[in-house]
């Protein structure tokens, strides 16, 4: 099928779509809610696709009132800034006219008028321009409220599905996020990329003895002191119970042992006691595995080389750090590391 047909198909089935949610939501079926519910449908912006779901699914009120709110917030500002750049085109097509005319002897044309015409179409392009910015600046219509509210709420709920709970770090979703795009910075600058993953050693004695808020206590200060240890580009991650992942852009294995090394020193060097019981909680220590991303290499390769690392840790007595590297030359016993 011709592309061009297939194009046409397309549009039509969302059209089709658009206009039987508008008429199921008991919406006019006039021209600025079909722009607001084609968009939806073909999903061309995704905060404008969030905020419909929440009103939906909130079973708020979708008025023709609201629809005229969403289309000003989110589908007119990029229908006038279309507008200015197809403005600006054509006045840069009339000048490139005029001095092809010129150059070709086509037409009678002397330099002076040629200049001030010039002057005059590219003077109507930077009003055009001005104007756009003065509108976008002073004249915009404000963001009704409750949009202004959901928009706030979308950008909370974003936050909150990256963040763990527990400790106020970055969560599995946002690590695996994380690493995916320090990966492909890696690819496109070829700057190395480490990754270490911490596990907090014989985490099940603490809640077994001292109950499960001292255990969230260490694990809210072993995130803590994840963070002290870190810098500028780099994530820290609860990666599951008592284990938590870091992403080092570019950083080479060397570099990654010294922040795992000072990662570890760190929380060996903590004294806690429980805040519900006052308890000594006695001495805390973590493993650390290392590993370094290999270029084009799945990313599940480099975590499970830092996985087998800090099997490798737990198996050389706990406490320590171990790398990619010491799995050459040294065999992994989970059950010994268990």
């Amino acid at each position: 099928m011709p592309q061009q047909e297939q194009y046409r198909q397309r549009s039509y089935a969302l059209s089709r779509e658009a206009l039987e949610l508008i008429n199921e939501l008991g919406l006019s079926a006039n021209p600025i809610n079909y722009a607001v519910f084609f968009a939806y449908v073909e999903k061309s912006n995704d905060d404008l696709v969030a905020l419909i779901d929440i009103l939906r699914g909130n079973k708020r009120a979708l008025d023709d009132v609201k629809c005229h709110e969403l289309y000003q917030r989110f589908i007119e500002p990029s229908r006038a800034e279309l507008l200015r750049e197809t403005m600006s085109h054509e006045l840069h097509r009339q000048v490139s006219d005029l001095i092809d005319r010129l150059a070709k002897g086509k037409d009678v044309i002397s330099t002076a008028e040629l200049r001030d015409a010039a002057h005059d179409l590219l003077g109507m392009e930077n009003r055009a321009n001005a104007q756009q910015g003065a509108k976008g600046v002073n004249d915009a219509d404000p963001a009704p409220v409750e949009v202004t509210q959901l928009l706030l709420d979308l950008e909370e709920m974003k936050r909150e599905a990256h963040t763990d709970g527990l400790t106020g770090i970055a969560n599995r979703k946002a690590f695996d996020e994380s690493l995916r795009d320090a990966a492909m910075t890696t690819m496109e600058r070829g700057e190395p990329l480490s990754i270490l993953l911490i596990d907090i050693d014989h985490f099940k004695r603490v809640n077994d003895k001292h109950g499960h808020q001292a255990g969230d206590q260490v694990i809210r200060t072993l995130a803590k002191t994840l963070q002290q240890n870190v810098k500028g580009r780099d994530t820290t991650a609860r990666y599951g119970g008592e284990e938590f992942a870091v992403v080092l852009p570019a950083t080479t294995l060397t570099d990654a042992m010294r922040v795992a090394e000072n990662i570890r020193a760190s929380i060996e060097a903590l004294h806690l006691r429980s805040f519900n019981r006052n308890e000594d909680l006695g001495r805390i220590t973590a493993s650390v595995g290392v590993a370094t991303y290999q270029l084009g290499e799945p990313l599940t390769r480099v975590i499970d080389r830092a996985d087998q690392a800090l099997y490798l840790a737990k198996a050389n007595g706990r406490n320590c750090v171990m790398n990619q590297n010491d799995l050459l030359t040294q065999p992994i016993n989970r059950a010994e590391s268990a």
